[in-house]
């Protein structure tokens, strides 16, 4: 077709859409008008309520999930229409802590393909498989190196980078004057950063290297956004992501680099270090006795990596945040721990000895999850009932669980932050409240890294209340209009962190008095 044809084919598709606008109108709203009815009258998910758009079409959930909305739409329809709400053409949400546990508890309900979406290097990491052998078989290789008994011959190690580095940094603060002001944030995400790089890299970084948090800051973040930009027309997601890909190159090979230097150690001397590095290249199925191919390592230490550094460290930046915001509680905190012990506490001390403690940071999991996700999981054959409604094979069910841990439902006075309420009533009450906080997931599938993080978590928290005064800036505010507390803006893009943390964040420390 030469040019001058192409043009008036052209012209001829623009003047019949012109002359033919009313009748292209009319077409379209028949259209929409027979999807808005066949969802209505004829889906099998037609009896649950749920938001108009979500219904028409899977694109509605998942822009929101592109821009970082999931968790935080999920925590605003929950409200508005209860523990169960269509959430897509094919997908419900859930937030009754007894059907999440169900439903994350039970093999049959497989991973959905989203998991996919977290696929950084053509290998599945034991996060993205959705095979429920390779689940088995991977947590038969790796499980035994995420035990509390392990992480415990760890804990020199997690020490150093944790408590005793955030010690020795604010100390030297406190070197020139009697108080000083420290953004806890960034302590935090520092610290975490130094931790993670040692165990999993076996790498020693500087504490305050600005330049290495500010590339493994950005190429983590970047690995999350290609997963969520994967939602969008492949297009515009080659174009969102094409500036930022050598990002992703510098942490690969980052990754290649740990494990060849790591490898060479060993070729030189008989000694193994303890750390997750280590164990990476020793774990063995005992059934198979196969170990790990480089490709699997290397998806497994990105995701130690990115589930590594900001769960931990925005968790302890929510926990001082709520801390200040109740002052009870923070008085209540640092008494048990200055009650118990004078100098470094470990994890074994603290877990025998400060239940209260221990209490705040089940709370803050609870009131601010950090994972700003929901989890999806895929019915099997047969279908299933849930709260009446009967769920067919194939629907997508996601487990709302920021929905779920403050639902007025099954959590009396959700929205303050009381720690007493890990600590009162039956052991069965607690153990089923415990059982009903689902930051670390639930189930066959939960965090391998729950264990770690908890090391780090109680020990940060517990030797910095034993070694210093926290105040706030007079400047912050502290009552929203309910009259509760006001937690600080935040940003929900993945996570559930600070938005302003540079202004937010900042706390005035001082030595304890002896």
């Amino acid at each position: 077709m030469d040019f001058d044809k192409t043009v008036q084919l052209i012209y001829w598709c623009t003047d019949w859409i012109s002359s033919n606008i009313i009748f292209l109108t009319l077409l379209l709203l028949c259209y929409l008008g027979f999807s808005v009815a066949k969802q209505v009258h004829t889906s099998p998910l037609r009896h649950i309520p749920g938001p108009l758009p979500a219904r028409l079409t899977k694109r509605y959930f998942e822009l929101i999930s592109a821009l970082g909305g999931m968790a935080t739409n999920g925590l605003k329809h929950s409200r508005r229409y209860g523990d169960i709400y269509v959430c897509q053409p094919n997908g419900i949400s859930i937030s009754d802590p007894a059907d999440i546990r169900r439903v994350l508890s039970t093999p049959q309900f497989t991973k959905h393909r989203y998991y996919r979406l977290l696929k950084f290097t053509g290998i599945d990491s034991i996060m993205t498989t959705m095979e429920h052998d390779m689940v088995s078989k991977r947590r038969r290789t790796l499980g035994p190196y995420f035990t509390t008994s392990f992480v415990s011959k760890m804990e020199a190690l997690i020490m150093a980078h944790g408590a005793q580095a955030i010690i020795a940094k604010w100390d030297s603060q406190l070197e020139e004057s009697q108080t000083c002001v420290v953004n806890y944030s960034e302590t935090f995400t520092l610290c975490m950063f130094s931790s993670v790089s040692r165990l999993v890299f076996g790498q020693e970084l500087l504490f305050d290297n600005n330049e290495q948090l500010r590339w493994i800051t950005n190429s983590t973040l970047f690995i999350s956004m290609r997963a969520i930009l994967q939602l969008l027309p492949h297009w515009l997601f080659k174009i969102l992501t094409w500036p930022w890909e050598h990002m992703y190159t510098k942490i690969a090979t980052h990754v290649e680099n740990s494990i060849s230097e790591r490898k060479q150690l060993l070729a030189q001397s008989s000694d193994r270090p303890v750390d997750l590095l280590q164990a990476l290249l020793d774990c063995e199925d005992p059934k198979s006795k196969m170990h790990l191919s480089p490709e699997q390592i290397h998806a497994e230490a990105l995701l130690l990596l990115i589930g590594g550094i900001d769960p931990i460290a925005f968790t302890l930046t929510w926990a001082v945040h709520l801390l200040m915001l109740y002052p009870e509680c923070y008085k209540r905190a640092t008494d048990e721990v200055r009650s118990q012990f004078s100098s470094l506490v470990s994890y074994a001390e603290a877990r025998a000895r400060l239940p209260f403690l221990e209490a705040c940071i089940l709370e803050t999991l609870r009131l601010v999850p950090v994972p700003s996700v929901q989890i999806p999981r895929e019915v099997p054959s047969g279908g299933t009932t849930i709260k009446g409604h009967f769920i067919p094979a194939g629907t997508v069910v996601f487990a709302n669980t920021w929905g779920s841990h403050t639902s007025e439902q099954h959590w009396r006075d959700p929205l303050r932050f009381h720690p007493e309420r890990f600590l009162e009533g039956s052991s069965a009450e607690i153990r089923l409240r415990r059982h009903s906080v689902f930051t670390f997931g639930y189930g066959n599938r939960i965090c391998l890294g729950k264990h770690l993080a908890w090391f780090n978590m109680l020990t940060i928290l517990a030797n910095l209340l034993l070694r210093y005064d926290f105040k706030l800036p007079s400047t912050c505010s502290r009552a929203d209009r309910s009259g509760l507390p006001r937690l600080m803006a935040m940003t929900t893009f993945l996570s559930n962190k600070p938005k302003y943390p540079e202004t937010d964040c900042q706390l005035i420390i001082t030595k304890a008095k002896s």
